[in-house]
């Protein structure tokens, strides 16, 4: 089974070729590990995982919606890093992973052409506007829903870019800092993405998260200042595919699968 290094070489190759013919450095989905041929290979995993990601073994890393203590998830690395880009991951690994249960994905975003997914059922994924008025009122619908009784399926919330709550009225912001804290245990997951630089300007809605993945992070006084631990190897992510996250004491890399 390939190997996080057999990854990295040949992601390397191509970008040398690439170089070499003038051509502008994109993710080559045909580079990437398949993610049908890796669950394939995992075996039966949990119906009520997520796909994170590609770990150095070979091996799915994933999200167990059902335990709730991991809390809300932060996803956070320099512009180009990857961050729409891991999002859609978990968005497309609920039909994967568990079809039959019908894990529901609400994306909040300022960019909802992003977010056309041809592979994707239209009944399965809600795309909203994060700049319209009308999503004060639907966190506060999610929240009041938390409240009152768990979902009646899973909820996979996306919110691309943490700085969309800056802009809600205060009782919306009450509402989503509802959501990080008690949705999870209702089965209304918030997983947030956030430009690395705008992070540092945010630490009372960072303390929400303990659950925290990096991308490329180019300066390492911001590295340091995100992650307050020594040894992250956020400078030599590879943009847009590869994150990293702390695990059991120790940096652990891992790559964003391709879909076919």
């Amino acid at each position: 089974m390939p190997t996080l290094q057999d990854f990295t070489l040949a992601l390397r190759a191509y970008q040398q070729v690439c170089a070499e013919i003038g051509k502008p450095v994109a993710p080559g989905k045909q580079i990437l590990p398949d993610a049908s041929n890796f669950l394939e290979r995992a075996g039966n995993l949990p119906a009520d995982s997520l796909l994170l990601g590609i770990a150095g073994d070979g091996l799915p890393l994933i999200l167990r919606m059902s335990r709730p203590d991991t809390g809300p998830i932060l996803i956070m690395a320099d512009k180009g890093g990857g961050k729409t880009a891991f999002l859609q991951t978990l968005a497309r690994s609920t039909r994967l992973l568990a079809p039959e249960k019908g894990t529901a994905v609400l994306a909040l975003t300022d960019f909802p052409d992003e977010w056309r997914l041809g592979d994707f059922p239209v009944r399965a994924l809600k795309v909203h506007p994060a700049y319209e008025e009308s999503t004060s009122e639907l966190l506060k619908r999610l929240a009041d829903l938390v409240m009152t009784r768990p979902a009646n399926r899973p909820v996979l919330l996306l919110l691309d870019g943490l700085d969309h709550v800056l802009h809600l009225d205060d009782a919306a912001q009450e509402a989503f800092a509802f959501l990080l804290v008690h949705g999870p245990r209702a089965r209304v997951w918030p997983v947030v993405s956030v430009n690395s630089a705008r992070a540092l300007k945010l630490p009372d809605w960072l303390a929400f998260f303990r659950t925290r993945i990096y991308g490329r992070i180019s300066h390492p006084q911001v590295s340091d200042d995100l992650t307050h631990l020594p040894g992250a190897p956020l400078e030599a992510l590879f943009p847009g595919v590869e994150f990293c996250m702390r695990r059991q004491s120790r940096w652990m890399r891992f790559w964003l699968p391709s879909f076919t």
